[in-house]
């Protein structure tokens, strides 16, 4: 090398440093970007995340994508399918529809009827079974008023339940009827005919003739050793 060789390595690192000195040095911010967002406190993320999190959504906009379609093809094919029917094909589901949706909400309204029932029974027992001054002045007050209003609630019950077309089935003391009742006892007697009703444990219920709920009842058996003739 020349004379000149330990001028040229100095500036070669001086130039060096100025270069990685320019590296260590933030980049400025690109052009567009709102003043908030260039004073967040929040860290630049770095090309490794940018791209990360480009691919994830990248990705899941491909799933949505796909289950838009998916979506677009069942509703079209249903359409098609709703297109191909008659008005009165239509108007026939429409009518079972609104029918089936009765029919949960009267199994509802019984349902609440029985609990009503059973606790205005439990309440009249207790009531029945008050004696003396303490009955008077104590808690039969309480009772006769709870009594009084479970009876007006499951009165208007009822009200509503006959503007639905729904009827109770009769059993005490009818023929057993397996079209609407479920025999869920025997009872052993002799004062009344064999296969009559003695007892209902729960009440059955049909609107328009369809049995929404069946009957279970008690029904009279033979005494034991006794044997029915044939009719």
């Amino acid at each position: 090398m020349s004379a000149a060789d330990p001028e040229r390595r100095r500036l070669l690192g001086e130039a060096l440093a100025r270069w990685l000195d320019d590296l260590d040095a933030a980049e400025p911010p690109p052009p567009g970007l709102a003043p908030e967002v260039t004073a967040s406190p929040e860290p630049v993320p770095d090309l490794f995340s940018v791209l990360g999190q480009l691919a994830a959504l990248t990705r899941e906009t491909q799933l949505q994508g796909r289950a838009t379609n998916r979506l677009h093809a069942d509703v079209s094919a249903a359409l098609d399918r709703l297109a191909e029917r008659s008005p009165e094909a239509i108007a026939r589901t429409l009518a079972d529809a609104r029918r089936d949706t009765r029919l949960e909400l009267v199994a509802e309204l019984l349902e609440v009827r029985d609990r009503f029932t059973r606790g205005l029974d439990e309440a009249r027992r207790r009531l029945a079974a008050l004696r003396g001054i303490r009955a008077r002045f104590g808690q039969r007050p309480v009772l006769a008023a709870l009594v009084e209003g479970a009876t007006l609630a499951r009165d208007r019950l009822d009200d509503v339940l006959r503007r639905l077309d729904v009827v109770e089935v009769p059993c005490l003391g009818k023929p057993f009827d397996p079209a609407v009742m479920r025999a869920v006892d025997v009872a052993e007697t002799t004062s009344g005919a064999v296969g009559t009703v003695v007892e209902v444990f729960r009440p059955g219920y049909v609107v328009n003739g369809r049995v929404i709920r069946y009957a279970e009842v008690k029904v009279a058996g033979a005494r034991s050793g006794e044997r029915t003739t044939p009719a």
